[in-house]
C-alpha cells in the first residue's frame, strides 16, 4: 500500500515510517511545514516532499494517510484525508473534543473509508497472549485489571515543534494524553467492551496539563484503573489482570519495545524480547484496509478513548463518576 505521511515527529521518524517500510509498503509523499525536513525524509524513502497540503493531496497517488500531526491538528488533517478519498492511520488522541470523534466516524463511514488509530501496545506479544487467555476463560472472571505507564521527566520541552504540549487548548493533557490512552484502549481490547462509567483524579487539580492522572472504569463486575504520570521514578509500567482462576502481571509491558515477561504468583512463566508493535500495527492497518482480519483500533475504538478521557475530566471537575454515553 502506498502510503502518504502527514507531519514530521520524532515518532513518525523513529518509529511509523521505517515500520511502514519494513512491513512492505511505500511512502509515496511527504507533507511537513517544514520543507527542509520534508526533502530529507523524502531522501530516504524515495518519495515527493510538499509543504502544502493541496498540493500534497492532488500531486500524489497514495491510497492512505498516516497522521502525526499535533493533538489539536488531528481533526481537520483527518478530516481532510477522509473528504480526499484516503484511508486514514491517525496517531492518538484521535481528537480532543467527543463531537469531533464523532464526526470522523461518521465520514469514514459515509465515504466508506477506513480511519484507524495507532494504539501499538495490542500488538505487544504478551497483551496478545492475555488476551487470548481471557477470551478463553482460563483466567475465569476479571474481577480488576490494573495498568501503569509511567516515568520522571526531567525538563520541559525546548524543542519549538513540541512547545504544543504545553498548551492547554492544543495538547488537552498531560500524562493521560502521552501514555494514559494507550493503557485505557489496552484495558478496552483485553475485555472487549466499553466502560459504563469513569471516575477521574489528577494532580495537580485544576490544571489541563497534568502531571498524574488516575482514571478508573467500570466494565459491569470489572473494574480497570489506568495510571499514567510524568512523577514516577522506576515506574514499572506493568498491567495486572486478576480472575477469580489466575492473577497474571505483565511486567514492564507498556512502552515501544516488546522486552517484557509475563509472571504467575511471582514466578515467570513467559519472556519477551523480539518483535516489532510498529510493524504489526501497519501491517493490522493494511489488513483492516483489505477487509481481512485485523486487531487494529478502529475508528470506534478511538471514539472510545476520546470519550472516556473527557469523562475522567468532568469527573475530576464533579468529583462525581461520570458515565459514558454510548
Amino acid at each position: 500500500m502506498k502510503f502518504g505521511i502527514v507531519s514530521l515527529g520524532n515518532h513518525a521518524m523513529n518509529r511509523v515510517m521505517p515500520a511502514i517500510k519494513s512491513s512492505g509498503n511505500e511512502i509515496s509523499a511527504i507533507y511537513s511545514r517544514n520543507m527542509e525536513k520534508a526533502k530529507r525524509e523524502s531522501l530516504k524513502y524515495g518519495s515527493k516532499p510538499f509543504d502544502n497540503l493541496d498540493q500534497f493531496f492532488s500531486d500524489s497517488d497514495f491510497e492512505a494517510v498516516y497522521i502525526s500531526s499535533p493533538n489539536f491538528m488531528h481533526f481537520e488533517h483527518a478530516k481532510r484525508s477522509l473528504e480526499e478519498g484516503k484511508h486514514v492511520l491517525l496517531e492518538k488522541q484521535m481528537t480532543l473534543r467527543n463531537e469531533d470523534a464523532e464526526k470522523l466516524a461518521d465520514l469514514s463511514s459515509k465515504k466508506r473509508l477506513h480511519l484507524a488509530v495507532g494504539f501499538h501496545m495490542r500488538f505487544n506479544p504478551a497483551v496478545e497472549d492475555l488476551k487470548k487467555m481471557i477470551s478463553s476463560g482460563d483466567l475465569g472472571e476479571i474481577a480488576h485489571i490494573h495498568g501503569t505507564w509511567a516515568h520522571l521527566s526531567t525538563g520541559s520541552r525546548t524543542n519549538p515543534d513540541s512547545k504544543w504540549w504545553s498548551e492547554d487548548d492544543k495538547a488537552g493533557g498531560g500524562s493521560v494524553m502521552g501514555t494514559g490512552v494507550h493503557v485505557i484502549d489496552t484495558i478496552n481490547y483485553l475485555l472487549g467492551r466499553k466502560p459504563d462509567s469513569v471516575y477521574g483524579i489528577k494532580r495537580p487539580e485544576g490544571k489541563v496539563i497534568e502531571d498524574t492522572e488516575a482514571i478508573i472504569m467500570q466494565y459491569g463486575d470489572t473494574v480497570g484503573e489506568a495510571l499514567s504520570s510524568r512523577s514516577i521514578a522506576g515506574a514499572f509500567n506493568s498491567l495486572v489482570v486478576q480472575g477469580n482462576r489466575i492473577t497474571l502481571v505483565a511486567e514492564n509491558v507498556f512502552g515501544t519495545s516488546v522486552a517484557c515477561s509475563l509472571k504467575r504468583e511471582g514466578k515467570i512463566i513467559k519472556e519477551y524480547g523480539e518483535g516489532n508493535v510498529y510493524q504489526k500495527e501497519v501491517t493490522s492497518f493494511v489488513d483492516l484496509v483489505n477487509g481481512k482480519k485485523s486487531t487494529i483500533a478502529t475508528v470506534k475504538d478511538g471514539e472510545s478513548v476520546v470519550k472516556i478521557v473527557n469523562a475522567a475530566n468532568e469527573s475530576v471537575a464533579t468529583k462525581c463518576a461520570v458515565k459514558i454515553k454510548a
